[in-house]
Parts: C-alpha cells; structure tokens; sequence
C-alpha cells in the first residue's frame, strides 16, 4: 500500500516537473520576442518597409550602436516560375544609434511600368552577411479605387501642406517626412484622421533646421485600415530658402523701427537698410537728395520668431517731408521685401538751437556764473515781498 501510494506520489512529481519545464520554455522565447518583435534583441534589424512603383522607405532599429552596414534592396517582377530582377538600389548606413529608428528612402526608375504584381526584398548587410531580411508585396495598375484622392500637395521651407479629397468616408494615419538625400531627418505622425464629405488640407511644420539652398524631398505616406490594409506616398522636391518679412514699421524725425518676421526654417540671418531722403517740392518731378542711410544686423530667426529693430537718424529732421525707404536683406545679400513710407517733420531749425541755449544756461547757472536779467525765482519773491507791503499798507 505504501509502495504503491509512493510510485503514484513520484509520478505526479515528474508529471508537475515535466509540466513546468514544458511552461518554461513556452514563456522564455515569448519573453524575448515581446522585447524585441521585429527582430533578434541586440542586432539591427528591419522594422518597416514600403514600396510602390516610383518610392521605397525602408526604417531601420536597434537598441545597440552600430557602423558600416549596408542596406540593398531588389525590386521584382514575378513571371512564370521566377522572379525578375527589374532594379537594384544599395544603400550605405554609416551609423545606426541605438534605440532609434532611421528611415531610408529612395526611387525607382518606373518609364517602363507595366500593370501586375511586384515586390522589393529588402537585406540589411554587416561584414558581406545579411544580418535581416524583409520582402513587402504590391500591386501596380489595380483598378479598385481608394478612398482617398491626393489632390495637391506642396512643401516648402516651412512645412508641408496635402490636399485630399473622399471618395467615401474613411478614416486614416497620414505620416509626413522631410528627405535629405536618402536620409528622414524629420518625420511626425497624426493618427485617425478623417475625412467625409468635402476636400480638406493638412499640414505640418518640420521640426529641424534646414540648409540655405538646399534640395529636400516632402513626402506623405498615407494608410487606410478598411475595408482593407492600404498605403500610398506622395513625394515631391523643394528647394529650402532664407525667408522673413516686415510685419510693422514706426518712423518719426528721430529714427526708425521695424518688425521682421522670420517664415522659415532656415535660420534668418539677413540685415535691415533704412535709407531717408529730403524730397524737394520746388525741383523737378519731385527729386530726392540723401540724408541718412544706416544698416542694422537682425537678430537669428526662425519660422514664427519675430524681433524688431531700432535705429536713430544721426541728426533730428528739420521741417519739411521725406521719404523712408526700408530694404529687408536675406544671408545671401537678396532683397527680400522693400517698403517705402513718409516721414512728415515740423521740427523748427531753430529748436535745437534754443535746445542748445537752454543747455547752456543750465551749465553756467549750476557752475556758479551769472547770467543777465532777473531769473524766475528773483521775479517771483519780489512779487511776494510787494503783496505783503501793500496789504500792510491797507
């Protein structure tokens, strides 16, 4: 009885260890996947790909650094039994930070396109050994139609504005990326939008600084969950450039001030001329002759940044009207905006003489030097010192 109670005892001991280790292994890998579910812990990876006939973006991860790695990819034509190589693309990555995604774009060459089915393959190399691999398939020439229609789209030095129209209502993600080269250096994600009825835009500004004069891509990836999973890009080129405006001007016979808003994101760096000139009533067609003319640094802006400006004629004006003429100068030297204004004085010549004077018999008076006449103190006790006498007198 013994024996037998201890037979069953021991084999529901190895059944329970037997039990837990079978546990054990189903919950390790599990754990390892939910920290890494595109790929191996610790290796860079391919966490995203897309394609289309004209575009790819391919973003990659990892929680480690890495350097070198190459990314090429092949786009593909199924026909017959095989795949056809249509186009290659490789990709250098100098660095990959850890834990942050970078995107790479990059086009296809499409003149040749044909109606059917396609995909990219996608390989991410370390040392000449593929270290991840990622294939995305598409269709080219579908007849569905999607619910949403692209019908403008324009980026500029400030941000990125996309016109879409509903076929029917739906609700979507919509990414905006700025390209350089074949780098995302900026990107932002507005989830559930939605459209019903009528065209809409939207926009966003690009969160980093950009280069004067240099080549970017906006780009607008655009995904629809219903009734299937749809993605579609739009990208087009712009060039970056130096932008402000004047926004508020003060001017009277003592100087000038203007506001300069700055509407772009390459930082602002330009100048201000003030230039005044006398205009002649009597001359011909109104003629003008200089009278001062001053330059004046503005102050770094970005887009939205407004800071204004200060400068003093190096002479008050004298009576009569001129002409302000306020140039707003870009880093390069361009003129960006001109504005022209009246300046109208009623400042006497003799107004800073008398202003001098003053001065004058200020200076003497506080020195201890007498000046001719009575002064207004002297003028007024003996004014007192009479009133009093003649109410005696009374």
């Amino acid at each position: 009885m013994n024996q037998s109670f201890n037979t069953k005892s021991g084999k529901q001991t190895m059944k329970a260890a037997i039990i837990f280790l079978i546990l054990l292994i189903q919950v390790l890998p599990a754990s390892a996947a939910a920290s890494s579910p595109e790929g191996v812990a610790g290796t860079a990876h391919i966490a995203g790909l897309y394609s289309n006939l004209e575009s790819f973006d391919v973003t990659l991860y990892s929680d480690k650094p890495y350097e070198n790695l190459t990314l090429e990819l092949t786009l593909l034509r199924p026909v017959a039994n095989y795949e056809e190589v249509l186009a290659r693309k490789v990709i250098p990555v100098d660095s990959l930070p850890e834990n942050t995604e970078l995107t790479k774009v990059g086009s296809w060459d499409s003149r040749s396109a044909q109606s059917g089915a396609y995909s990219i393959r996608a390989s991410l190399i370390e040392n000449g050994r593929a270290i991840s691999e990622s294939k995305y398939n598409f269709a080219y020439g579908d007849n569905s139609v999607s619910k949403i229609r692209v019908d403008d789209m324009v980026p500029d030095s400030k941000g990125i504005n996309v016109v879409l129209s509903p076929v029917k209502p739906v609700l979507f993600d919509i990414e905006y990326m700025l390209v350089d080269g074949s780098d995302v250096v900026y990107s932002t994600k507005a989830n559930s939008l939605s459209l019903t009825s009528v065209p809409e835009n939207f926009s966003a500004a690009w969160g980093t600084l950009l280069k004067n004069n240099r080549e970017y891509q906006g780009r607008v990836k655009i995904r629809i969950y219903s009734p299937e999973d749809e993605t579609f890009v739009s990208t087009r080129t712009f060039i970056a450039r130096d932008n402000a405006e004047i926004t508020d001007i003060y001017k009277d016979e003592t100087g000038a001030s203007a506001t300069v808003y700055g509407r772009s994101q390459v930082p602002f760096e330009g100048n201000l001329d003030f230039k005044v000139f006398k205009l002649n009533d009597n001359s011909a067609e109104g003629s003008s002759e200089p009278v001062d003319s001053i330059r004046e640094k503005v102050p770094v802006l970005m887009n939205g940044d407004d800071e204004t400006v200060e400068v003093a004629w190096k002479q008050r004006l004298q009576t009569g009207v001129y002409k302000l003429e306020i140039e707003l100068l870009g880093n390069s030297g361009q003129v960006i905006e001109h504005r022209e204004t009246i300046i109208e004085s009623d400042l006497s010549p003799y107004s800073n003489l008398s202003a001098a004077n003053n001065s004058t018999s200020e200076t003497n008076a506080s020195s201890g030097k007498s000046t001719p006449g009575f002064s207004t103190v002297s003028l007024i006790s003996g004014l007192i010192a009479i009133s009093v006498v003649l109410r005696k007198k009374g």
